[in-house]
């Protein structure tokens, strides 16, 4: 993904150039003006090699800064600090010597202070007395030209930052659209077939609802199709699907078996995930009637309270029958869509006792 602000649009090679020849004459200019005032031939020796340091390092933080720092790594920015310090120390050594042969200064401050330097040799500018005011100088020079490179470096690198995590989490939404896609797609076929089998027996013992249950099937699948495609749903539309369904099964299951609903406010404009409740009535199927038909029970409520949604389903257990382990893939599926759309906005709550299961979900709409 390909992200430009208004900086990189007319911030041009050409500009860029005009920019840093200004800039560097700017800077020259004030080192020159600040050591005019002492006077003396020596003071473009002083500002040329003043140059040639700043330059050298202004030019060099970037890639220390974009390669290391913004990595979370300091140690490489402090041997750069330590390497630029002796890198100023060393031709600053240099041109004092160069002054002392060329053009002496006749000011008797600027000879004390060059004799401060080069007395000793090169080696004895790391004596320990001479370094806070060897500090001084040092950062004084440097924070001209270093202080808004490293501002606009710093500016810059967070910016790429930002956007890199901008287009990471277009990304993992993108994923997120792709991994619900699945995750509904493996739902629809553990659904139907369920529900092709219920109608296959009905039609094998030449059940008069068999067509009734062929249009509810029809208007099942249509729902399937070109409802669940939308990222939510009406909620009336979600229940409607659940009372077909819970209808084809209890045809299957025959008298044996008893379905209580209590549906409330479900004409209310809102909108849920769709095929998210589903999973939790087919597991309560399977536990139920599926394990014992005798005096099976399952027991279905759906409120909105506002804007929350509270979806309550049990079923019996018959205590002879083995009883497998609560969940299976579209159980997991459906924490797993839970997760993706809702977040924090939901609650769960799966409840296995020695007669029956009971599921518990909150979602705020």
């Amino acid at each position: 993904m390909r992200s430009e602000n208004v900086w990189g649009r007319w911030y041009k090679p050409q500009v860029r150039i005009f920019i840093h020849i200004v800039f560097w004459l700017l800077v020259t200019a004030l080192y020159y003006l600040s050591l005019k005032r002492i006077g003396g031939d020596y003071v473009l020796y002083i500002v040329l090699k003043d140059l040639l340091v700043t330059g050298s390092l202004f030019y060099s933080i970037n890639w220390i800064i974009s390669k290391w720092v913004s990595k979370g790594k300091l140690a490489p920015l402090i041997l750069f600090i330590l390497f630029a310090y002796i890198w100023w120390i060393s031709w600053t050594y240099c041109v004092w010597v160069l002054i002392e042969d060329f053009v002496p200064p006749s000011d008797e401050r600027v000879s004390k202070y060059m004799h401060f330097w080069i007395d000793g040799g090169y080696f004895g500018l790391f004596a320990l007395q001479k370094h806070p005011i060897f500090i001084l100088d040092f950062l004084l020079l440097v924070s001209v030209p270093l202080a808004p490179k490293m501002v606009k470096v710093i500016v810059e690198d967070k910016n790429k930052m930002a956007v890199l995590e901008r287009d990471k989490l277009e990304l993992e939404r993108d994923n997120l659209a792709m991994e619900v896609a699945f995750l509904k797609s493996q739902i629809s076929p553990h659904f139907l077939f369920n529900t092709l089998n219920t109608i296959y027996q009905m039609s094998e013992t030449n059940n008069p609802k068999t067509s009734e249950s062929i249009v509810r099937l029809s208007h099942m699948i249509r729902y399937l199709l070109y409802q669940t495609n939308d990222d939510k749903v009406l909620i009336s539309r979600e229940v409607k699907f659940l009372q077909d369904y819970l209808t084809l099964a209890k045809l299957r299951f025959g008298p044996g078996t008893k379905v209580y609903l209590n549906f409330e406010n479900t004409d209310e404009p809102y909108k849920i995930v769709p095929l998210i409740l589903i999973p939790f009535v087919e597991n309560a199927i399977k536990h139920g009637p599926e394990r014992s038909r005798h005096d099976s029970w399952i027991k279905m409520s759906l409120k909105l309270d506002e804007n929350i949604l509270r979806f309550n389903i049990s079923n019996g257990v018959n205590r002879i029958s083995k009883r497998p382990g609560f969940g299976g893939i579209g159980i997991q599926n459906v924490k797993r869509r839970l997760d993706l759309r809702y977040g924090v906005d939901y609650s769960l709550q799966v409840k296995e006792e020695e007669d029956s299961y009971s599921v518990c979900l909150e979602i705020k709409l």
